[in-house]
């Protein structure tokens, strides 16, 4: 392996297993050097402050030994092995496996919070002491994890004395050395038998094991939604790759470039097209994305960036328009003039002139052209009334698009005397006839709207949305796509490539051939919306998905507190498989294919994925401040790794969020209650009164002591 050397004390490097970070830059390598069959050493060596490898483990906590498939799995199963060589061979067998460094003793100094939301964790310990206990420490360690997996043990059958997974493969492979990848033509019914194993032998851990040792009981989670790593494979072709080079180049989490782009194609195609689901139900395609992060996280950048096209094809339309905008407001005007002139002659005229003048002006005024207005595609505030007003210029058509979250309060009513006004977000969003009052102005009247919101609020503003009046109640909170992504904030380099010219222009030209697609027309020649529809396989997949959530929505079901979200997201899916397929055929006439199985699949990912934030943002709309102050604590006993901390100190930590002593008392309530502290009983009495003392359960600083 390049950098480390070829040989340690005297003995060859015989082996190297690398350890990686999650996108597969690697960080760490840890080598085997052994002469013969027996003396060996296994030595670490790990990149420090940029100045290449250097021998020794990596700073607490350290990594674990497979990031790169944690990354790229479902989340559904993980397996924990000791030691690089059985995480490796099991990985060999498409498996996502990892293991910590430093051995059996070394579990509680590894950073175990990449395993959080998974749905299982199986423990494959070594056939000894030292295996069983590295076992139970990191069962100790998961089971303080913000959403523990369900742990489960696996002895495998037929071990030798100190054996382990390894022993357990070349048991059944003993052509293989153990150290490299098993070989490809075994690797089928190696995982066949590998997995009946599973099946026959896998428990439950023991109950004493999911305490965190001694007399304290395991913690227990205060999320209550895990959130999975964004699907990097769901947009076609180079939108994909515009989206990852976006985020990179920003260093934004690739939620937030992802729904703006999604957006974007929802504003180009919204009112052209929809999709008929079945019989009866089709869904127009605009959608309704909301990406919620913090201040300064570089929203402005990606909503422009996501947005230009749509900018530039507004300016075109507008330079194409402009002497025909001119040659009409002159017209106007010059006819205007002559109508005002008449109507003075005609308030002194005698009746015989008055009748002449009065047919003259009404037919001077017949002759008043309207004057063009260029075409408006987004705008990132606006009144109901005024909202109204511009879908009725522009084929009923409009986006919200925003890096923040204004039109919220503009929804509630700010111009209005707190009096909401949602019927035309409403409407919009559904494509129903909608009529729009504006004060002395004439009413308007929308029979098909198309309304696109894509925007970028705080989180701390979704959390007040449920107080505001109808939001919750008339389903406006139940329409968008919410994402909650971890910010990059304190992570971020400084120091990357922007993104390229060519990436731009893919773009550009993609939005672009969707903005110049013309309505249809039906048989009586008025506009319409061309008609895509589900293959079988499409549909298929499609249905399925709905069951699950109609099944997900009865009591205790996961969508049981937000079955006004969830009624309409499956709806929301099929808009996502449509814009999906416009965009991946957009040169070659998306109404001329169905919408296939492979758009499906990728809408059915981003439903994964989307489903899980939106549990989070419910969650954070009904939060209980104590709850939501208790993770703040939680994270900063975990960064600080407390073994106790005083009242005042904790106080003294977050005095900017706790601004009294009192606001801090119900949380360390809440983390008392959850075992993941406990008050420390004075042996003697103070003689003055001391700053209360609490203890941190062990598996918060990372497992067993």
């Amino acid at each position: 392996m390049e950098g480390i050397p070829q040989s340690f004390n005297g003995k060859p490097l015989l082996h190297a297993w690398v350890y990686r970070a999650a996108d597969g830059v690697p960080i760490g390598i840890v080598g085997r050097y052994q002469n013969g069959s027996t003396h060996k050493e296994v030595v670490p060596f790990f990149l420090r402050n940029g100045s290449g490898w250097k021998a020794g483990t990596a700073p607490d906590p350290r990594p674990l030994f497979g990031l790169e498939y944690l990354a790229v799995s479902d989340r559904r199963v993980v397996l924990i092995v000791e030691g690089e060589k059985a995480a490796a061979a099991l990985q060999s067998l498409g498996l996502c496996a990892v293991t910590s460094p430093g051995g059996s003793k070394a579990a509680s100094k590894a950073d175990w919070g990449p395993l959080s939301g998974f749905d299982k964790a199986y423990l494959l310990p070594d056939h000894d002491e030292p295996g069983e206990q590295y076992a139970r420490d990191v069962c100790a360690a998961l089971s303080a994890l913000e959403a523990p997996p369900a742990v489960f043990l696996l002895r495998l059958p037929g071990l030798p004395d100190k054996g382990d997974v390894v022993d357990w493969l070349q048991a059944r492979c003993p052509e293989w050395n153990g150290l490299d990848p098993l070989p490809e033509s075994e690797r089928e019914r190696l995982y066949s038998e590998f997995r009946a194993a599973v099946k026959a032998h896998a428990e439950p851990v023991p109950p004493e094991w999911l305490t965190a040792g001694g007399d304290w009981q395991a913690p227990i989670p205060l999320e209550a939604a895990p959130l999975p790593i964004w699907p990097m494979d769901v947009f076609p072709e180079s939108v994909g790759d515009f989206v990852a080079e976006l985020a990179e180049a920003t260093e934004t989490p690739v939620e937030l470039p992802a729904l703006f782009t999604l957006a974007a194609i929802s504003t180009a195609a919204q009112g052209k097209y929809q999709v008929w689901v079945k019989p009866g139900y089709f869904e127009p395609v605009h959608v309704w994305p909301c990406p919620a992060l913090v201040p300064g996280s570089r929203k402005s950048a990606v909503k422009d960036a996501v947005a230009a096209p749509l900018v530039k094809w507004e300016r075109e339309k507008r330079a194409a328009m402009e002497l025909e905008i001119k040659q009409a407001e002159s017209d106007h005007k010059t006819l205007s003039e002559r109508i005002a002139a008449l109507r003075k002659m005609a308030a002194k005229a005698k009746a015989i002139d008055f009748d002449r003048l009065k047919s003259e002006i009404a037919e001077l005024e017949a002759q008043l052209p309207d004057i063009p207005r260029p075409p408006q595609l987004w705008t990132d505030d606006c009144t109901p009334e005024r909202l109204g007003t511009l879908m009725a210029d522009n084929g009923e058509r409009m986006a919200i698009l925003s890096d923040e979250a204004g039109i919220f309060e503009q929804m509630a009513g700010r111009y209005s005397g707190g009096i909401p006004n949602l019927d035309v977000f409403l409407q919009g969003h559904a494509g129903s006839a909608v009529r729009v009052d504006r004060g002395n102005r004439p009413s308007v009247f929308l029979q098909h709207p198309a309304l696109t919101i894509g925007i970028s609020p705080q989180p701390d503003v979704l959390r007040g949305l449920t107080a505001k009046p109808g939001f919750r109640g008339r389903g406006l909170l139940a329409r968008f796509l919410y994402a909650l992504p971890k910010s990059t904030l304190g992570q971020r380099t400084g120091d990357t490539r922007p993104l390229s010219e060519d990436l731009k222009l893919r773009w550009e030209g993609r939005l672009t051939a969707i903005l110049n697609t013309e309505q249809a027309t039906d048989k009586n020649g008025d506009l319409c919306p061309h008609t895509l529809k589900l293959s079988a396989e499409a549909f298929t997949a499609w249905a399925d998905f709905w069951r699950v959530v109609e099944a997900d929505m009865r009591p205790v079901g996961k969508f049981e507190h937000c079955t006004d979200w969830a009624g309409k997201f499956p709806g929301a899916v099929a808009r996502i498989a449509g814009l999906l397929h416009i965009a991946r055929h957009a040169f070659r006439g998306p109404e001329k294919h169905d919408i296939g199985a492979e758009d499906m699949a990728a809408a059915l990912r981003m439903a994964q994925c989307l489903s899980a934030h939106a549990l989070a943002v419910f969650d954070l709309m009904g939060a209980d401040p104590a709850l939501d102050g208790a993770r703040v604590v939680l994270d900063w006993l975990r960064r600080e790794r407390l073994e106790t901390f005083t009242f005042r100190d904790c106080h003294y930590a977050h005095k900017s969020r706790f601004k009294r002593a009192n606001d801090l008392e119900p949380v360390t309530e809440v983390l008392t209650e959850r075992h993941y502290i406990r008050p420390v009983v004075a042996q003697e009495k103070p003689s003055h009164r001391p700053s209360r003392i609490f203890e941190v359960n062990p598996v918060i600083r990372g497992g067993v002591q």
